[in-house]
């Protein structure tokens, strides 16, 4: 018995070592999986995994194998679950992985020496091992199998997919645009104003939305979607010079990038043109007074400097409903932008602002009270 055990541990580290050599590994898993491994390229690159995340994915499920694993059940029909059965074919072990547990729409495929089965099947295994093959989709696999596992079998898992934003209509209308969004400021930035204007829909707000600094209209197209795809009549209205960054009136504007210039004015009003916007052009210090008198759902003060925030900041503060928000794009940001930190200087006001809620690491602050 420690004989067989310790041949197998020797393929396994065979397979290892041929994974060092930076092929891609179910290419590398030899003639026996060659059929699978094809099969696996065609599989969309969502339900593939990183190279070095399925290293560690294999070398789990090693680990409980040298400890007596044995029989395995695979989670999902992905490019990773072929991978994985060309892989312990490839260990002289495929015999192991007993079946794969896939949705109703993914239970036929031919030239899979695996049955592929619904996962209420698994009411009727006992599996040592699950292995959940995917990254990005593995909370939803592991939700359909809890239902029908009955004992408590080693789970394994492998990457952080699962902890990006996923949203069906976030992308969708993302990928409308014609002009992308600048809203980069920190990585979530576009993410977080989508979710506070779904928040605001949902609570049943009333009032406009205000951006203050447009660039090209990227954004403003965004929001201005957004709003449609609610079902809310919220207009954006949209502050910029469109002559590029105003004479300094303060140390703390510090920002002038060139390439953050856009001054073609009617190129971006041709491009919002049919939608329910407002654009404002000239100096935001001299215009945010257009909000004097509107309620307010959500501001988006990306204008870099100090002084132009500072100015929308004085009125935004006051006229935001409960339940909006007001969103930064340089308030935070990860290594980048160094000279964007007379916005967040402006911004910093809210801090002791009690009517306000901001959690560190974002450029939100939501109006509580």
């Amino acid at each position: 018995m420690r004989s067989k055990l310790t041949t197998r541990a020797g393929r396994i580290e065979e397979f290892k070592v041929k994974n060092r050599t930076g092929r891609d590994d179910a290419a590398s898993s030899g003639q026996a999986g060659s059929d699978i491994a094809q099969q696996s390229t065609a599989t969309p690159s969502r339900a593939r995994m990183r190279s070095d995340d399925y290293a560690k994915l294999f070398q789990d499920l090693e680990q409980e194998l040298l400890k007596g694993a044995k029989s395995i059940g695979v989670l999902g029909l992905t490019g990773v679950t072929f991978q994985l059965i060309s892989s312990m074919i490839s260990v002289g072990l495929g015999s192991r992985i007993e079946a794969v547990y896939a949705f109703p729409s993914a239970t036929e495929v031919d030239r899979l020496p695996v049955p592929v089965r619904p996962f209420a099947a698994l009411a009727d295994s006992n599996h040592d091992v699950l292995v959940v093959a995917s990254d990005e989709d593995k909370e939803d696999l592991l939700r359909a199998a809890i239902p029908f596992v009955k004992s408590a079998p080693k789970v394994i898992v492998a990457g952080y997919g699962h902890l990006q934003f996923r949203d069906g209509a976030f992308l969708q209308e993302l990928s409308k645009l014609l002009v992308p969004s600048l809203a980069n400021g920190y990585p979530n930035t576009l993410i977080h104003l989508y979710q506070c204007l779904t928040n605001a829909a949902q609570l049943g707000l009333n009032g406009v939305i205000a951006e203050f600094g447009m660039f090209k209209g990227g954004t403003t197209m965004f929001l201005s979607q957004v709003v449609e795809r609610l079902g809310m009549d919220w207009p954006v209205i949209g502050f910029d010079t469109f002559a590029g960054f105003p004479p300094r009136r303060s140390l703390l504007d510090m920002y002038d990038h060139e390439g953050c210039v856009f001054t073609d004015l009617s190129a971006v009003k041709r491009y919002l043109a049919s939608r329910n916007v407002e654009i404002i052009p000239g100096d935001i210090v001299e215009t945010c007074h257009r909000l004097e008198t509107e309620d307010i759902v959500l501001s988006f003060i990306d204008t870099d400097n100090y002084s132009p925030a500072k100015a929308a900041l004085e009125i935004v503060q006051h006229r935001t409903v409960v339940g909006g928000a007001i969103v930064f794009d340089h308030f935070t940001g990860v290594d980048r932008f160094r000279y964007t930190l007379g916005e967040r200087i402006a911004g910093s006001a809210l801090l002791s602002d009690p009517r306000y809620f901001h959690l560190h690491g974002t450029g939100v602050f939501y109006r509580q009270r």
